[in-house]
């Protein structure tokens, strides 16, 4: 398929001279970088200006637009695809996202983005967070001196969970950008780290797994996107494959879940926000059924690694979901009604939700008994979203009238009481406005009419703790507790033990530093 894509901005026919040939591997974001570097620019805006001739265009790391700009400064042998699928992060994310979403992006990539290309790909909401610093491995950019001659940002580097490099078995080190250079139209080149040395760690075994599999799915060339009903019967075909299955139609998700944690340690999981995977809606149970939406790569190669034979391949997984059918057969299909054939249980679920939805209303119902909203989703979603609906069409009561005096005097008494009582807790934190409001029941109504509540509003201004009674409150506990343990109470040690700094520093605090130092020292 040939793309034909516009660049408003870029109307420049004949390309920067002796503009850098991207590297295998090398992320479009470094190449930009290293002509910054090639034609002695030193301002971030010219080389916007002299690249995109658009001084707005944002320095994105992993999914970048403005591409077709680029190709008039590249031989013709490169193509919009080409530069994306060997030098973006874009393969990661493509093949688990629909066919019209990954076309868009692609489009969206080649001219303007505005943020809708990590949007549509699922990356802004995506549990599995990006990268946000520059990451290298040392023996890597040793390698690339000797071959190239100069240094670059490989993509391997830029994945979450690919936390180390395959090739030589070593962690990351991470690279923390200067605040002078952490612009957004910034592009930092890789020889910026020439003498940041870090000590080699050993990989992570689970870290180099995912490294593995994110450089094959790297390596593929472009393909049309499997649907979301390719991916669902892939998934229960592999359910059903090793046994997981209950009936026809259900998972057994418990073992799906040992089998999981017997792989992929809780520690790791939890270190990629992926550690929940018990509750009805997690990623895991989801997933395995009907997919609504896309999953992360990260969350398919965690249940790929674990069910499959250890020789798979992206390649022979794409060949097997390929020949599966793109769309639902209408012959497939149950009655729109009702998915379940057994009446009588039918009955049983629906009153049961009912008497729910009755006494407790819709959303706590769901809190309560989330196996059966799930199942009457799946089996009567009809009949579900009907009751719902007419459920919340009930009139609501008519609020009581609030006598705001009389509930002005009841709060400055309990905020008294408050008062008293943390007058020789020298360990509470600052007793501030927010502090004691949040001590007082239904905290946010209560701030929101404070106009209302005079004598509460002036409580406030009057013993509202400020930022120096507060800091000489935290010397003072921990002179205390100096005094008791009979230790030597040293100016630097007590600021430790405070957790404060001379920078922060009010004049009364520093006032009241200064009289403590003259007492101890006669």
């Amino acid at each position: 398929m040939i793309l034909k894509l516009g660049c408003n901005q870029c109307n420049s026919e004949i390309g920067m001279l002796n503009f850098p040939t991207p590297y295998p591997n090398e992320l479009i974001y470094s190449t930009i970088a290293r002509a910054g570097i090639h034609h002695a620019i030193t301002s971030p805006k010219q080389l916007l200006e002299e690249v995109f001739a658009n001084r707005k265009v944002i320095a994105t790391i992993d999914l970048p637009s403005h591409l077709i700009c680029l190709l008039t400064h590249l031989s013709p042998n490169y193509t919009l695809e080409k530069i994306v699928y060997e030098h973006t992060l874009f393969p990661i994310h493509a093949l688990f996202s629909p066919e019209n979403t990954r076309l868009k992006c692609l489009h969206w990539m080649g001219s303007q983005s505005k943020g809708s290309i990590h949007l549509a790909l699922g990356v802004a909401a995506s549990k599995v967070k990006q990268i946000t610093m520059h990451r290298y491995c040392h023996h890597c950019l040793e390698e690339q001196y000797h071959q190239y001659g100069e240094f670059f940002w490989s993509r391997l580097w830029y994945i979450q969970g690919a936390n180390c490099c395959d090739k030589h078995k070593v962690k990351l080190s991470e690279f923390l950008t200067p605040a002078d250079l952490n612009g957004r139209h910034q592009f930092i080149p890789a020889s910026f780290i020439l003498d940041r040395k870090q000590p080699y760690t050993p990989a992570h075994e689970l870290d180099l797994i995912v490294s593995r599999r994110v450089d094959e799915l790297l390596k593929l060339p472009p393909t049309t996107s499997p649907t979301f009903h390719q991916w669902s019967q892939f998934y229960q075909r592999i359910a059903k494959r090793l046994g997981f299955n209950k009936g026809f139609k259900h998972i057994d998700h418990s073992k799906i879940h040992v089998a999981v944690i017997k792989i992929w340690d809780l520690k790791w999981l939890q270190q990629h926000h992926l550690d929940e995977l018990e509750s009805e809606t997690c990623w895991l149970r989801a997933i395995f059924r009907k997919h609504r939406k896309s999953f992360s790569y990260l969350e398919h190669i965690i249940v790929l690694e674990t069910f499959l034979p250890k020789g798979w391949t992206w390649v022979a997984i794409l060949d097997e979901i390929h020949q599966l059918p793109a769309k639902h057969s209408n012959t497939d299909t149950p009655s729109e009604r009702t998915k379940c054939k057994d009446i009588l249980m039918l009955k049983e679920k629906r009153n049961e939700w009912m008497s729910l939805i009755q006494n407790f209303g819709i959303k706590p119902s769901r809190f309560k008994n989330a196996a059966l909203y799930a199942w009457l989703y799946r089996n009567d979603k009809t009949w579900l979203l009907t009751k719902n609906k007419s459920f919340h069409t009930l009139p609501a009561s008519i609020p009581k009238k609030v006598d705001w005096p009389l509930r002005d005097w009841q709060l400055v008494r309990l905020l008294f009481k408050v008062f008293y009582k943390s007058l020789d807790d020298l360990s509470l934190p600052r007793q501030s406005r927010n502090w004691y409001l949040k001590q007082l029941p239904q905290h946010s109504t209560v701030e929101k009419n404070l106009h209302r509540l005079p004598l509460t509003n002036k409580f406030l201004d009057i013993y509202s703790e400020d930022v120096s009674s507060y800091q000489i409150r935290r010397i003072t506990r921990t002179i205390i507790q100096f005094q008791i343990l009979n230790q030597h109470q040293v100016g630097w040690k007590i600021l430790r033990k405070s957790g404060l700094s001379e920078e922060r520093f009010t004049d009364e605090t520093l006032k009241f530093l200064n009289q403590i130092k003259r007492i101890n020292h006669g």
